[in-house]
């Protein structure tokens, strides 16, 4: 059996990431023999990944990859930096398969240099991924005349250069990602694994399970609910969705609503504050942070669910396949990764003008459809498409194709510059700094890509 090093977060960090692997980690470990590794004396919450996983310490790896032990290195790499910034160091000392998780990184280089106070090492990052037209974007930020990037246009500055120039292989979740990608870097190869739903229920199943989740969550079996899940930030739209939810009760248009708020909310959106002003406190509920269990039983009490996002970051959302695996309509924005899911079985609202009408439209549109035939062919896709083993099947075929050679040829190009800024650096008469060496260099491989 072959053996696989794997570096994700785990719970109890809280990213969605976490409980992705956490889903993925026992289909995979059917096929290998997988090493997890974490931080140095972290112990994760699911104890049953030690039964089909061994977990290790990072401080480990760098023996074990000198001995040969692994076919293939995995990474999962996101934008939150906490989470990842270990990990991060690990890809550009270690290349292996990185699953891109978010196409733009920019949040997580703004967290690793602005929020540390090093404006140089930004500009460097901005400089190294996007070239001169990016330094100037910087200068615009820095004069106050553009909000900040990661914020307005993270997508044209995805910061994600130096990570695909030190990957054998990037795995993504979806073909906007993966077209985005091959823009940029057409030397890396790139495959698209879909996002798997961890749970999907049987047809006949659905109205039991929604009975018993009201049952344990306090909910009436006469309300009308909608729900909006997980860690709620201005870019889920939760202020579009409340003031959605007003206007219907204004015109009274459906009875017994409920708009259940399932998760964090961010300590700057000022959503309690939105519901006393459209005054829908009967209405609205804010739960704050569930475990996955009650998450769960959520969705699973909801008649319609909501996963809007704008601005995206490029991003995929495991919520957006959690819902669908309890057969539940969805409204989502029409962008990105979203786009690529049936206009039949996921619908599309805009994020302009008219985004609140076009929530409202959307779910009296679902309320008036035969709901039992939607749910059961929303079912029958996620089956098809996005099952655990459809999802751990593309993963295996992935890493049989991109193995620790390097099937990246930036790869090689890199090595051989390395061990040039090595020796020119110790040559006393070359009075050069290393600094300027490597951008120099960062140059020249710009020119190589082109």
């Amino acid at each position: 059996m072959k053996k696989i090093a794997y570096f994700s977060p785990l719970n109890p960090i809280r990213s969605g990431i976490s409980d992705y692997s956490e889903d993925l980690l026992p289909e995979l470990a059917k096929t290998y023999e997988i090493e997890v590794y974490v931080e140095n004396g972290f112990q994760p919450q699911n104890t049953q990944l030690s039964e089909k996983c061994v977990i290790r310490n990072y401080a480990e790896f760098s023996r074990r990859f000198a001995e040969k032990q692994y076919s293939a290195i995995l990474y999962h790499m996101g934008n939150n930096y906490s989470a990842h910034q270990k990990i991060y160091e690990f890809i550009l000392k270690y290349p292996g398969i990185v699953v891109l998780h978010d196409y733009s990184l920019h949040h997580f280089f703004a967290a690793k240099t602005l929020e540390k106070g090093d404006l140089q090492a930004y500009r460097d990052e901005m400089l190294y991924c996007h070239g001169q037209e990016a330094l100037n974007e910087v200068n615009r930020f820095l004069s106050g005349e553009i909000p900040p990037i990661w914020e307005g246009d993270s997508i044209s500055f995805p910061l994600n250069l130096r990570i695909l120039d030190h990957s054998t292989g990037i795995i993504v979740h979806s073909n906007f990602a993966k077209n985005l990608l091959q823009k940029q870097a057409s030397y890396v190869p790139i495959n698209v694994v879909p996002i798997p739903a961890p749970y999907i229920s049987k047809f006949e199943d659905l109205e039991i399970e929604k009975e018993n989740a009201r049952v344990e969550l306090g909910i009436d079996q006469n309300d009308f609910v909608i729900s909006a899940l997980g860690y709620a930030n201005p870019t889920k739209r939760i202020d579009k969705i409340i003031e959605a939810v007003a206007l219907i009760k204004a015109k009274r248009s459906i009875s017994n609503l409920k708009f259940y708020i399932v998760g964090e909310i961010s300590p700057n959106y000022p959503i309690k504050e939105l519901i006393k002003k459209y005054k829908v406190t009967d209405e609205v509920v804010c739960t704050g942070y569930v475990d996955l269990k009650v998450f769960d039983k959520y969705i699973a009490a909801s008649d319609i669910c909501i996963n809007l996002r704008y601005p995206t970051q490029g991003e995929n959302s495991a919520s957006l396949l959690k819902i669908m695996g309890h057969g539940k309509p969805v409204i989502t924005t029409n962008i990105g990764s979203f786009k690529e899911f049936p206009d039949n079985l996921v619908f599309k609202v805009g994020f302009g003008a008219s985004e609140v009408n076009e929530i409202i439209e959307a779910i009296l549109k679902i309320i008036g459809m035969d709901r039992k035939g939607l749910s059961s062919e929303i079912l029958d896709f996620v089956m098809q498409f996005n099952s655990m083993n459809v999802c751990a099947e593309k993963y295996i075929s992935t890493l049989n194709l991109l193995t620790l050679q390097q099937c990246n040829i930036m790869l090689g190009l890199n090595s051989y510059l390395s061990k040039f800024i090595t020796e020119v650096s110790q040559k006393e008469y070359y009075m050069v700094s290393e600094m300027l060496i490597e951008k120099t260099i960062g140059t020249v491989s710009r020119v190589f890509r082109k």
